[in-house]
């Protein structure tokens, strides 16, 4: 039975870390490619007071004929990936994987700007929280009410000796129209067997992340969780 602080401490909320600065939309080009580049990430947030207006990464920048400009002069061009301040920490890993970014801003209800999550902090999470290499993994699977069922799922899940730790359903914001992902994380030492198992079962699987190596895991298939965090 999951306690109340250790749900909240699945919440990103928990996680917010205050040691990257931002910009604002009055700053140079110049001056935010300089940031961008001395703190040595690939993109920063940029705010309007508090609000959180956009991503802006360096590589939008230099491909700009003047860096002269401000950045409010290319906001349409901003990335707007963002983390809801009381998200599932897990909802981190889709974006962190597509944007290709070491850091994401949360925002709150209002969308102020409330602080960053670090990629780090997932795999030091996992590692508190006493997850080995062998012992399990992370689904995504494109759910369709229609299509799919969730108890069928999850006695797949039971047959392969796992055990569902947490799950939640991610929406894209990019693109409304496609199936909403849910997400599940699973402790079993037969990770490959689950999803193989799956699979027969008719689930689409659009990614697996699994803990670590393992030797029957086909590598052309999963993402290793961990060297992904830290290539």
């Amino acid at each position: 039975m999951v306690t109340k602080n250790e749900s909240l401490a699945m919440l990103v909320l928990s996680y917010l870390s205050f040691d990257y600065p931002t910009l604002s939309p009055q700053d140079s080009l110049q001056k935010a490619l300089k940031v961008i580049e001395g703190n040595k990430v690939p993109a920063l947030s940029v705010l309007d007071g508090k609000k959180w207006v956009g991503t802006v990464t360096a590589l939008q920048i230099s491909q700009q004929l003047s860096l002269a400009a401000k950045l409010k002069d290319i906001q349409t061009e901003f990335q707007k990936d963002k983390l809801e301040l009381e998200e599932d920490i897990l909802a981190s890993l889709p974006l962190f994987e597509s944007t290709g970014f070491s850091l994401l801003p949360v925002v709150n209800d209002e969308g102020n700007w409330m602080g960053y999550i670090h990629q780090n902090v997932i795999t030091q999470m996992f590692i508190q929280s006493g997850f080995t290499g062998k012992n399990g993994g992370i689904l995504r699977i494109p759910f369709h009410v229609q299509r799919d069922s969730m108890s069928v799922i999850l006695r797949i899940i039971e047959e392969n000796k796992g055990l569902m730790v947490r799950s939640f359903f991610h929406r894209s914001e990019k693109n409304p129209q496609a199936l909403p992902e849910w997400v599940i994380q699973v402790q079993t030492d037969q990770f490959s067997q689950l999803v193989k198992s799956l699979e027969r079962h008719d689930v689409a699987i659009e990614k697996a992340f699994v803990f670590g190596q393992q030797e029957d895991v086909d590598q052309l298939r999963f993402d290793l969780l961990l060297k992904y965090l830290n290539p």
